[in-house]
């Protein structure tokens, strides 16, 4: 039934785009320029919306030599116009450049949903939906990346490490060129160095575009990102790219052409390499472009909704079950414990529970000293003097505590062991 629905949806949407077509046509031959540009715009003919700047800028330049008292606002509007035109012909060359991608499915849901139809294995890591971003965590759940709100109320993309059971202070991500704007829904790839991620900065052509950049080690910076082309971007809200190597599937999120609550995410076969659309007719070039339909998209010969739903079962059949994980102690090469359940001796478990408490008192002091030699490092003679005193009282303080938070790892380790001998 879902099925039939898309394809009545294709043939109703052809008959819509072609009569808003005549109509900005009509709109065109009246000399209605500016509004012929607009509706020329939302159907993705960006020839023609730029075509009909001009002929408006042609207009004013006529105009504006027998109405000297208008002049400066002829000469805005001519501005105004001219900067369009050129991002209009910036988009038009990207609809040109149109990638040739095969996309599965599409399926509109709510906003705040999205990541439920985003089924990926385990070896291309895992994503978890906060208020206004996503974490990624990779697939050895050892480092993950989000987006949060920096100091100037925008968002910026940030990395932690995870560090005896627990993350590392946060790290912005040192990005070569810095967008100035929000920059959020990071999804790093498989070898670690490739990160997808949206930006309304870096010449966004329309609220949240999708970029690639890549982690260079020479000088631990990522390059300057790589703007995505058609269909990833349009002049809506386009983020979330992911990309799941193991099963050769992708997906990505688009608001274009939809209420405000809700987004679109398409489902498609990533190319090895960038492969563009062979056809000189710009219709079917802004068709793709825009993606009226998936099924323009597809290969003959293939059953694609039997190869999406093989994709499901495979992940789903990998799919290990989810282990709770309040800690990770190891006991030995062959044994990790991950809870107190796992204790089999009961002095091991409060043995390792101090442990635990001297942890925490670790990470306090820790804390505390940071902020102190911070303030050192501002403050003035007296205030260092001050400051000094406490900060060699805390270092050797944090130093005692080291050496027993170590040895009481060391004897619930050794109290477990012993247990475990016993019983075996």
């Amino acid at each position: 039934m879902r099925y039939l629905f898309f394809i009545s949806l294709f043939f109703v949407s052809v008959v819509l785009h072609a009569q808003t077509l005549e109509e900005a046509d009509a709109l065109y031959a009246a000399k209605k320029y500016v509004a012929a540009a607009e509706m020329y715009e939302q159907l993705y003919r960006f020839d023609r919306a730029a075509e009909s700047c001009k002929m408006q800028i042609s207009l004013l330049e006529k105009s504006i030599k027998n109405k000297k008292k208008v002049q400066a606002v002829i000469s805005d509007s001519i501005k105004y116009l001219s900067k369009k035109t050129t991002g209009l012909e910036k988009l038009e060359n990207m609809v040109r450049r149109c990638e040739d991608i095969q996309i599965i499915d599409s399926i509109i849901v709510d906003k705040n949903d999205f990541l439920n139809v985003y089924h990926i294995s385990e070896d291309a890591g895992t994503l978890a939906k906060t208020q206004n971003s996503v974490i990624y965590e990779n697939q050895l759940k050892n480092r993950r990346f989000y987006a949060k709100q920096s100091d100037k109320n925008r968002f910026r993309l940030y990395t932690q490490v995870k560090i005896q059971g627990g993350w590392s202070e946060e790290k912005p991500l040192n990005m070569s060129v810095d967008s100035l704007e929000d920059d959020n829904y990071p999804f790093v790839m498989a070898d670690g160095l490739t990160i997808y991620y949206a930006s309304t900065g870096n010449e966004s052509i329309g609220g949240y575009d999708l970029f690639v950049s890549r982690y260079n080690i020479d000088n631990d910076a990522y390059l300057a990102p790589e703007q995505l082309g058609m269909p990833f971007n349009s002049t809506y809200n386009d983020y979330m790219m992911v990309i799941d190597e193991l099963n050769n599937i992708g997906y990505f999120a688009t608001d274009r052409f939809l209420p405000e609550d809700q987004v679109i995410i398409y489902t498609f076969i990533p190319n090895e390499y960038p492969l563009f659309i062979e056809d000189d007719d710009f219709a079917v070039l802004s068709s793709r472009a825009g993606i009226n339909s998936i099924r323009d998209t597809w290969r003959k010969g293939i059953n694609y909704q039997a190869l999406l739903q093989k994709i499901k079962k495979d992940i789903e059949k990998k799919r290990q079950p989810t282990i709770k994980k309040d800690f990770t102690f190891v006991i030995n090469d062959k044994i990790v414990y991950y809870t107190l359940a796992d204790f089999d001796d009961d002095g091991a478990k409060q043995t390792f529970l101090r442990s635990q408490d001297l942890q925490k008192q670790i990470s306090t002091l820790e804390n505390q000293l940071e902020m102190q030699r911070r303030n050192y490092t501002e403050g003035d003679a007296n205030r260092k003097q001050i400051l000094k005193l406490s900060i060699l009282e805390k270092e050797s303080q944090l130093e005692n505590l080291y050496d027993m938070f170590g040895k009481t790892e060391i004897e619930a380790r050794n109290r477990e062991i012993s247990k475990l001998r016993i019983k075996n």
